[in-house]
């Protein structure tokens, strides 16, 4: 009768362990992200940015070419732009045709 209630005392505690964890979770999940002010508006992080980048490949694109433009120069821009387009588009257009054929 005794390894009983030690047993059932034992479950008891877990189940309010248990339950302690799962408030303290939903509570971790519904508080808004903290994110720094500074004056008034919000500042993005590093990461923040990276992860926007990351989503938006066009935007990642045009920024390299961007940069690019302004080290390399317009002409030499384009030409690196032009000849790894082309390849990416060929090499698209092949795993495209070889999956159809599959």
């Amino acid at each position: 009768m005794n390894h009983e209630r030690t047993s059932r005392e034992a479950q008891a505690a877990i189940l309010l362990r248990m339950a302690a964890s799962r408030k303290a979770l939903l509570a971790a999940n519904r508080a808004p992200p903290s994110v720094p002010a500074v004056r008034g508006q919000t500042r993005s992080t590093v990461a923040g940015v990276v992860t926007s980048l990351a989503e938006a490949p066009r935007v990642t694109l045009l920024l390299a070419l961007c940069v690019g433009a302004i080290v390399l120069g317009p002409r030499r821009t384009v030409s690196i732009v032009g000849r790894s387009g082309i390849t990416a588009w060929l090499g698209l257009a092949a795993r495209k045709a070889i999956a159809r054929d599959v």
